[in-house]
């Protein structure tokens, strides 16, 4: 049992940090209460909130308080992991005035953003580039205080989850002083304390709090008949969660087109966009009282556009888990939510109404965590990277065991050896050939998330870049919500003009979504 703290109660805990993090709250929500002491006793933590709860000034305002009390700062003292690069920025805007008030630099790594983290307090990072940064700056973790993992559902039971798992062994066993303190936050996980398991290495407290709000289901056959009902209800801002990118492509532009709405408030955000792109389209939503953002998956965490009046989905999402995250989008300073379910034939019908009925009788999903071997080449050629030198073959093993067998892993270090990434003298000691660190300078083995070649996308009235798309495109395509016209290019980059009217423009392709990591072609067959 917790010690639970009122508002009073944190200003006494928290001198430092309850007025930068928590002093426009009225009362704290139940994550605040419940959690604070816990986190502030420096224990390893989940939260487990509903969205919009709090869950983030509940753990950054004891962790700063901590930090604030604790030996001088050398290096990075809070390491805070995201799952995308659109929630790195957003955590950044909601955190950094609280730090910045006292005295704290926080600063955001990402391939986006690829800054210097020498004199940082807190970093904000994803997965990919805590694994550069434990490879080429190791020594700034040092001093490391506390870990924390935001959506932390979002990757666990995924070959990024398991990198992570891999790169906080790493750090706790190789990189550190002292053993950090984690906490994981969640709005959406059955069984957290196996979560918290994976990655911190041993059983966590579960720190749970808030109800779940209420949901109205609405049904309709297509965006535009979903888009004239919420009119009809006076709702004027939805997100549309669509299963693709080129699938929200051609929404957006449907939707634009419909004249339902002005052009210019239908957005269309995905990953295949530029930086400048989403962020643009982030900030334009946020701001309009009356908009449409159809987005993919990249809109399901924790990114604050502001208040969503509803949400649809255009076909069920592939996981129970997933359903929770884009339907809790809407509504969130609301006791409701409202969400439209499209289904555009009778077996995505049938697919949404198994998902409704799971979430009644089942509640939240169980996490598969079934390993991706992929990631035990990826691992082995980044930690081969760090070390530069001979290394004994018994540690890798040892530090890659919770995600295979000490055999599977022999089995696929000798295949390297013979594909020549590896390097062995002959006894137990192995260490990076001349073509894996190569590799490694271009920095080409810290993601393991498998993508296809891709071109980028200018405007050729702005040199704006717009985004990536597959080598093969249309002469006339839509991106980013707009009707675009290509007026030339090579085989890195194209040039478009903005072309409305066109009619006949088509979808690019963006490139496959694979389910399993970049590195799966360096397994032996055996494994694959």
């Amino acid at each position: 049992m917790t010690k639970i703290v009122d508002r009073t109660g944190a200003m006494g805990v928290l001198p430092k940090s309850f007025h930068a993090f928590l002093g426009s709250f009225s009362k704290l929500t139940p994550i605040q209460a419940h959690a604070i002491m816990p986190v502030l006793s420096k224990e390893d933590c989940v939260l487990v909130a509903p969205t919009a709860s709090g869950k983030t000034e509940a753990a950054v305002a004891p962790l700063c308080e901590n930090i604030l009390n604790g030996p001088s700062r050398l290096g990075v003292s809070l390491l805070y992991i995201v799952p995308t690069r659109a929630l790195s920025n957003d955590i950044e805007a909601r955190i950094k005035g609280p730090t910045s008030t006292l005295g704290l630099v926080t600063t955001v790594r990402t391939g986006d953003r690829p800054a210097t983290v020498r004199n940082t307090d807190l970093l904000i990072t994803t997965p990919e580039s805590f694994d550069s940064m434990l490879c080429r700056q190791p020594d700034v973790f040092e001093n490391l205080q506390a870990v924390l993992i935001d959506e932390a559902h979002q990757i666990d039971g995924t070959a990024r989850g398991d990198q992570l798992r891999i790169l906080l062994r790493r750090l706790k066993g190789w990189h550190v002083k002292q053993r950090p303190q984690f906490i994981a936050m969640t709005a959406t996980v059955a069984q957290p304390e196996e979560m918290g398991h994976r990655f911190f290495g041993k059983i966590p407290l579960v720190v749970k709090a808030g109800q779940d709000r209420p949901l109205t289901i609405d049904w309709a056959e297509d965006p535009l008949s979903a888009s004239k009902a919420m009119r009809a209800d006076g709702l004027t801002k939805a997100i549309f969660f669509c299963n693709s990118r080129r699938k929200a492509e051609t929404v957006g532009l449907e939707l634009a087109r419909s004249s339902q709405w002005p052009k210019q408030r239908v957005m269309v955000h995905h990953g295949s966009l530029s930086r400048k792109e989403r962020e643009d389209v982030e900030k334009a939503f946020k701001r309009f009282e009356a908009a449409l953002l159809v987005s993919t998956n990249t809109m399901e965490l924790g990114v604050d556009v502001g208040d969503v009046d509803a949400v649809a989905l255009v076909g069920p999402p592939d996981s129970l888990a997933s359903f929770y995250q884009r339907v809790g989008r809407g509504c969130r300073r609301k006791a409701g939510m409202r969400a439209w379910c499209i289904a555009a034939n009778l077996e995505e019908k049938s697919q949404f109404e198994g998902i409704l009925k799971a979430m009644k009788e089942e509640g939240l999903p169980e996490i598969k965590s079934l390993p991706d071997l992929s990631v035990l080449v990826q691992q082995i050629f980044s930690v081969l990277f760090w070390a530069k030198k001979p290394i004994a073959r018994r540690w890798i093993v040892e530090l890659l065991k919770v995600l295979a067998k000490p055999s599977d892993i022999d089995l696929i270090l000798d295949h390297l050896i013979s594909e020549g990434f590896v390097d062995t003298s002959g006894g137990d000691k192995v260490k990076a050939s001349t073509a894996l660190m190569d590799l490694g300078e271009k920095g080409t083995i810290h993601s393991n998330i498998g993508d296809s070649k891709t071109v980028t996308v200018i405007d050729d009235s702005t040199g704006r870049v717009l985004g990536k798309v597959s080598a093969a495109t249309a002469e006339s395509f839509t991106m980013a919500g707009r009707e675009w016209a290509v007026t030339g290019g090579g085989k890195d980059a194209i040039r478009v003009v903005s072309h409305s009217g066109l009619g006949d423009s088509g979808t690019p392709v963006f490139g496959p979504r694979t389910s399993v990591g970049a590195f799966y072609r360096y397994l032996p067959e055996s494994l694959k």
